[in-house]
């Protein structure tokens, strides 16, 4: 059945037919590399995380995390997810010093599944195990042990990106619909999981991750609630013409059509939390507070006042131990 909503739509393409590639027991639960259908010929590799003890008779709820953009393509996943130890070196160092500065050193996902979560996490095209080789050589030189200055690729691994939106666009695809359309498709992956609890299923994600979370919630039916962290903003604030770094998250014809806060029109009555710094640089507070002014008013609107939350927290564009409690207090209240 197709989710038709607003501009978008988000169907049931194909039956996902997981493979368990890899899987670790780690304390609480275990942490599998899973790799399933997106699309026609299309797989894509995610973590899995599922607590000890949830099986059919005793369900679990489901969380779709879904990793930030931060212009590092070498790891996706791992920044949320502590890569298996059968990862490359240059993965785990990369992943390490990702969480150390933007998670107070937690790999959110896992302190999630310990918390008894179920946790997907997938890779988005041009990150991870979805990179190019050249992000990864890039990785191999920063991190790793390979020769070479990282800096001498830098820029071409940025511009990258150009590259990855227009080969899709000559094919008529909107790379940030092709994400949404994948992270949908986590999500039906995590309900049909016999261990997870159909009717709570959730969403989290920490800039161009929250960017991603509250497109899925708006437009995903199997998500029935989330966090977005540190992505909320006006249209007037982006520049013109877009940065290389906009490119994933750029669907023509919504903005051409609504400003970023109307996804409220399609979000609304979904209970969900907007959280932003006060700190933060790349979300300037003035622009910020109308956003969520706006949102609230749609809410409102559509009958669903006090079903949106949207705050500000003392900090910078920043997913610390602060913000994590106060994600996991909401998501726990919802789910």
């Amino acid at each position: 059945m197709l989710l038709a909503a607003g501009p978008l739509q988000v169907g049931r393409s194909v039956r996902p037919e997981m493979t368990v590639l890899e899987s670790e027991q780690r304390e609480g639960y275990v942490c599998q590399l899973v790799e399933y259908n997106v699309s026609p010929g299309e797989r894509v590799q995610s973590y899995l995380l599922i607590p000890d003890g949830a099986d059919r008779s005793r369900k679990a709820p489901g969380l779709v995390l879904l990793h930030d953009h931060g212009a590092r393509f070498d790891i996706g996943k791992e920044k949320l997810v502590r890569p298996l130890p059968s990862a490359p070196e240059h993965i785990r160092n990369s992943a390490r010093q990702w969480v150390d500065d933007g998670f107070d050193g937690v790999y959110f996902a896992d302190r999630l599944a310990a918390a008894g979560y179920v946790v997907i996490v997938p890779d988005a095209l041009y990150w991870g195990s979805r990179s190019t080789a050249l992000c990864q050589e890039w990785s191999r030189r920063k991190f790793g042990d390979a020769p070479g200055d990282p800096d001498e690729l830098k820029t071409a691994v940025y511009e990258g990106q150009r590259t990855v939106y227009d080969s899709l666009a000559r094919r008529g695809v909107v790379w940030a619909e092709q994400t949404l359309r994948e992270d949908a498709a986590a999500a039906r992956l995590l309900r049909r999981l016999p261990c997870v609890e159909k009717r709570r299923i959730g969403c989290f994600g920490w800039s161009m991750g929250a960017h991603r979370a509250w497109l899925l919630a708006a437009f995903c039916r199997q998500v029935r609630t989330g966090v977005a962290l540190c992505w909320m903003t006006l249209m007037e604030t982006q520049v013109q013409p877009y940065k290389a770094s906009d490119y994933s998250m750029l669907i023509p014809q919504m903005r051409e059509r609504y400003d970023f806060p109307d996804i409220a029109r399609w979000l609304a009555p979904k209970p969900f939390l907007f959280l932003n710094g006060l700190q933060d640089k790349l979300f300037p507070v003035p622009a910020v507070e109308k956003a969520f002014a706006r949102m609230q008013e749609i809410y409102t609107e559509k009958g669903a006042d006090g079903r949106l939350r949207t705050e500000f927290f003392d900090g910078p564009h920043h997913c610390g131990l602060a913000e994590q409690q106060t994600i996991m207090d909401y998501l726990a209240s919802q789910l």
